[in-house]
């Protein structure tokens, strides 16, 4: 029930700031931009998944940064301000806060990012023809997860760091990563683990399909954990890790590991 209570505190508190306000305004605006962008380029035979394929690239980079600016201060500014002494005065424990203001962020990022999508999903009804409602609901459930774990890192370096510069740094540092780098690198130890063989009588060189557990990498990434394309089309049988179940799996990880990590830290630890 506590962690209910401060969950609930928590996006009221986010109302009365504006904080919430503000990510929905910011929220709405860029993915309409980002949706007539796409719809402006949509060849006369696109389809649904080919404009939103465009539109949830674009996203993958600004729905981590959403759950960033909404989790990474929302324990450590508390610290710094000393209300959290006061928050622990009252019959709530540690892992109390750390959960309650987990949900509370998630339900922020949950309702922009509902507002945002809902007005995306009308817009691709009145500008389009493509609109389907399956896979409207399977693109957006996947990018919505992905947010909700961007909450859960950036609420795990606030509980976790003493100010609020270092939490900023180590969420935000860890979203460039899976936005930009995480790709590249993991494209590098493929190759270099097992690099393409050279075909002499072609004069080319072609990709080896390598050990399967090297498929699962990408997949590390969150953005990514539900993807089974044709590049993980393994000879039978195929291992557990490259199943479509196995995205929950990493999903859950993120979710989990980073709170359990914070919290350990938190448990035992000096408000001073």
């Amino acid at each position: 029930m506590s962690t209910l209570l401060i969950a609930k505190k928590d996006f009221e508190d986010a109302i009365r700031a504006r904080t919430l306000q503000l990510l929905v305004a910011f929220f709405v605006g860029f993915t309409t931009l980002t949706f007539h962008y796409h719809r402006s380029r949509l060849g006369p035979g696109g389809t649904f998944i080919d404009l939103y394929d465009g539109i949830l690239g674009k996203l993958g980079v600004i729905i981590p940064l959403l759950g960033v600016m909404a989790g990474y201060k929302t324990v450590v500014g508390e610290r710094e301000s000393g209300s959290l002494k006061l928050l622990l005065t009252l019959p709530h424990s540690r892992r109390d806060i750390l959960l309650g203001k987990f949900i509370g962020r998630a339900a922020i990022v949950l309702v922009t990012m509902g507002i945002g999508f809902a007005l995306v999903g009308v817009q691709t009804i009145l500008f389009t023809d493509l609109f389907s409602v399956t896979e409207f609901f399977l693109a957006i459930g996947e990018i919505t997860l992905f947010g909700v774990v961007f909450v859960a890192i950036a609420v795990a370096f606030s509980t976790a760091m003493r100010s609020s510069m270092k939490a900023a740094i180590g969420a935000l540092g860890l979203t460039i990563v899976f936005s930009f780098f995480y790709d590249i690198v993991i494209g590098y130890i493929t190759i270099y683990l097992d690099p393409p063989q050279y075909f002499p009588d072609a004069g080319v060189f072609r990709p080896d399909p390598g050990p399967n557990w090297l498929f699962v990498l990408p997949r590390l990434n969150p953005r990514k954990a539900f993807y089974t394309g044709p590049q993980y089309e393994v000879a039978p049988p195929r291992p557990f890790y490259l199943e479509g179940w196995f995205g929950w799996v990493i999903i859950i990880a993120w979710l989990v590991v980073p709170l359990a990590i914070a919290y350990w830290r938190f448990r035992d630890s000096d408000l001073a």
